[in-house]
């Protein structure tokens, strides 16, 4: 009997971290993992897997290095049948093509890192990644709790189109293009959020003083006898200056998602702008060359940092300020943010001035010595 025949869908490249058979809601939707599905073959990045053992010699804390796996796409979990499957998107509602079920797949596709599908015998459209998930190990073990009434919300927002580009910087082995997805995603929240917030600092007085003030600019202009062509080009770009710049908005943003400091230092605002430059170089120039680093390699490796912190900003606040998740993994990333801005480091690594290489066995020999991971 087929899954569709016995009233189950199912889910695609999901990383549940289930260890035995269990089942776990989200929304109106119960999702189940039997036996047959826990063995599942996920695609993994090259990496390094801190534990402890006892020896002769007693207690020992332990570094494996595990080698990295395309994996396959390979069913997961599956999903009971529900109406609301086939109902219209609600984050994408002015698309005919997506669904419920598309909702559903796009929402643990940002949580779990990873291009998820829901649908008997669908396939990919993305390609099939090592994921880095933005909730904890533990999420869909005890009972994630999401509120599905708050997906308009999240579509006001500006969240569906949001989560598209931020799977797109997820799942794309070009850095260019992470970084411009990433920034894609970020740029529509900031505005979708800017608007709403009341954090705006030109009152509609402000705005009033502006534009008189470009009256008699333009008056002064022809008074003097500048070209009309050139007057022509200046006079609509006035209209800028009574609105917030690009780094304010985002300044805004990330102190209301508590992703960076009310009171920085001096430093702090450095930091923002020069990951606000590295992101506008990618849009503008597709370099990834940037005067920050000293070499092409330390350019490659601020690249790569900076795809995955405009990644986690979005994750961030789709997750833990529009779907209002309350989980450990998720605070992390939004602290991982945080430290960023307060001292350069991005998960520990000074990603300037620090190699991977030089930071990975800084990272064995500390946990090796203290058995923790605070550097």
């Amino acid at each position: 009997m087929s899954r569709e025949q016995s009233g189950f869908r199912e889910i695609f490249n999901l990383e549940h971290h289930f260890t035995s058979e269990g089942a776990f809601s989200i929304g109106p939707y119960r999702v189940t993992v039997s036996k047959e599905l826990l063995e599942s073959d996920f695609a993994r990045s090259e990496r390094v897997v801190f534990g402890s053992a006892f020896s002769s010699s007693g207690f020992k804390n332990t570094v494996t290095e595990k080698p990295s796996s395309s994996g396959s796409w390979c069913v997961t979990a599956v999903v009971a049948e529900h109406k609301e499957l086939d109902q219209a998107s609600v984050l994408v509602p002015e698309s005919p093509l997506v669904d419920g079920a598309y909702d559903l797949s796009i929402i643990l596709s940002i949580l779990t890192g990873r291009h998820v599908r829901v649908g008997n015998d669908v396939e990919p459209y993305l390609p099939v990644t090592p994921g880095l998930a933005v909730t904890s190990k533990n999420f869909f073990r005890t009972h994630p709790v999401i509120d599905w009434s708050l997906l308009p919300a999240l579509h006001a927002a500006g969240a569906g189109e949001a989560m598209e580009a931020v799977m797109l910087a997820m799942t794309s082995g070009n850095v260019g293009v992470k970084i411009a997805m990433g920034s894609a995603a970020l740029d529509g929240l900031t505005t979708s959020w800017f608007s709403t917030s009341g954090a705006n600092r030109y009152t509609k007085e402000v705005k009033a003083e502006v534009k008189a003030a470009g009256g008699a600019f333009k008056a002064h202009l022809e008074k003097a006898g500048v070209s009309q062509d050139l007057i022509d080009d200046m006079m609509p770009r006035l209209s800028n200056l009574a609105n917030e710049s690009a780094l304010a908005k985002l300044t805004a943003f990330l102190k209301a998602g508590g992703m960076y400091p009310e009171n920085p230092d001096e430093e702090v605002p450095k930091r923002l702008k020069w990951l606000n430059v590295l992101r506008n170089s990618i849009a503008h120039s597709g370099s990834i060359k940037f005067d920050i680093a000293k070499t092409p390699e330390a350019s490659f490796r601020v690249a790569g940092a900076v795809a995955l912190l405009l990644q986690d900003i979005s994750r961030v606040y789709i997750a833990k300020h529009l779907l209002k998740i309350a989980d450990w993994g998720v605070d992390e990333a939004q602290q991982a943010v945080m430290d960023f801005f307060l001292s350069g480091k991005y998960n520990c690594q000074d990603i300037v001035a620090e190699d991977y290489e030089t930071f990975r066995q800084r990272l064995i020999s500390h946990y090796e010595e203290y058995g923790n991971l605070d550097l």
